[in-house]
């Protein structure tokens, strides 16, 4: 369950794509495109698939039952399986024997955790692409607006502010378009049985994956039971990103510190980023989620590489780990797509602040935007198809 304190960092529809109903919904969704993909190479009548598509479509699961039979399993497919087993015999018996052929758990869980994970990073491609929009004009806008460069978190040399919010920009284009290529492959369909080899299939089998693959909008891939290096590597690629926002997070939330007071997340407003005590603070909030998210990124990764090690044909232990991993991973991404969220629409670059700091530490003498523009030119040249 998701602590109340997790549920304050939260993008709601990131949440809900993993909770029960959602996966309980990809899960059914599994086995009504399998019996489908069965029926239409002839490895089970249609009518049977027809009977089960039906039973998926109308059966009403326990959650709380599936859990407590999921865990003598350790496994939610288990359960889930008999329950519908059941619910089809009410429609034929002939066809209950046909729910599930040729699969296993793992096929079923993790196929619904890719269909989970894949409805969030449409969401994710679609706000990046507005969010990197957004934040490259606010970089052209300000392309010869100077402001204190630093280094080693001392004073450097002048930048400009367009250029900094240009390399924030191409940093999270650059992230998605990883994602996209890593999706393309790693969101496949899991689909190999009990030993990975499709064997209750013969001949038919890869013909019947590609069916499923279709019907689902996955990639059609040979089982990846326990070498699942595409999938982990696109897990890392969407820590990565939510990696950059905490970055950027940490570069506003320090140009964001009355002191220095060059940016602000956005325009103050009645009760964001309050105190509970001092009522003149504006705590960056936005900042404050990404920094979180990024923060517990690297220990999820962590996880997820020691869970890949496994053992023979399934991994015991280390694949139910990262189930539980891969919902904490997509909550850290939404996190960090509300920030940019937030910056894209309404970071605030205080000019004169920044000239104030370049004239009080001396380095703003002779300052030439010029100077800078092959730099940036060179960064918005990534970020062309967003303009």
């Amino acid at each position: 369950m998701t602590s109340l304190a997790a549920r304050a960092l939260a993008r709601p529809s990131f949440a809900a794509a993993f909770e029960a109903p959602a996966f309980v919904r990809a899960m059914l969704s599994f086995e009504s495109a399998l019996a489908h993909a069965e029926a239409e190479e002839g490895a089970i009548p249609l009518a049977h698939a027809q009977a089960i598509a039906a039973a998926c479509a109308t059966i009403v699961i326990d959650i709380e039952s599936l859990l407590a039979q999921g865990k003598r399993s350790a496994s939610l497919a288990v359960p889930l399986v008999a329950m519908l087993r059941e619910e089809t015999a009410r429609r034929s018996k002939d066809a209950a024997v046909h729910v599930h052929l040729a699969a296993t758990s793992q096929d079923v869980l993790d196929t619904a955790t890719a269909l989970c994970l894949k409805a969030c990073l449409e969401e994710a491609d679609r706000t990046l692409e507005a969010g990197v929009r957004a934040l490259a004009r606010k970089a052209v806008r300000h392309r010869g607006t100077p402001m204190l460069g630093r280094t080693l978190m001392q004073p450097a040399v002048p930048i400009t502010a367009g250029l900094k919010i240009a390399r924030w920009a191409a940093a999270l284009a650059d992230d998605a378009e990883r994602i996209a290529e890593a999706q393309s492959v790693a969101l496949a369909v899991q689909l190999g049985g009990p030993v990975g080899a499709l064997e209750a299939l013969g001949a038919k089998g890869p013909a019947i994956r590609h069916r499923l693959a279709m019907r689902l909008g996955l990639a059609d891939a040979p089982a990846w039971h326990v070498h699942r290096n595409a999938w982990i590597d696109l897990l890392d690629r969407i820590g990565m990103l939510v990696l950059t926002a905490g970055k950027i997070a940490r570069d506003l939330s320090l140009a964001s510190q009355p002191e220095v007071g060059e940016m602000l997340e956005a325009p103050a407003s009645e009760g964001a980023g309050a105190s509970s005590s001092m009522p003149h603070k504006r705590n960056p909030a936005a900042c404050a989620r990404a920094l979180a998210a990024s923060t517990r990124m690297p220990g999820l990764l962590a996880s997820v590489h020691a869970a890949s090690v496994s053992e023979h044909e399934r991994a015991l232990g280390g694949w139910q780990a990262e189930l539980a991993l891969v919902p904490d991973i997509a909550a850290a991404l939404g996190t960090s797509l509300d920030f940019v969220e937030t910056i894209a629409a309404s970071l605030v670059i205080d000019a004169s602040r920044m000239a104030r700091n370049l004239e009080l530490y001396g380095t703003g003498a002779g300052f030439d935007p010029g100077a800078f523009a092959p730099a940036f030119d060179e960064t918005m040249s990534r970020l062309a198809k967003y303009e």
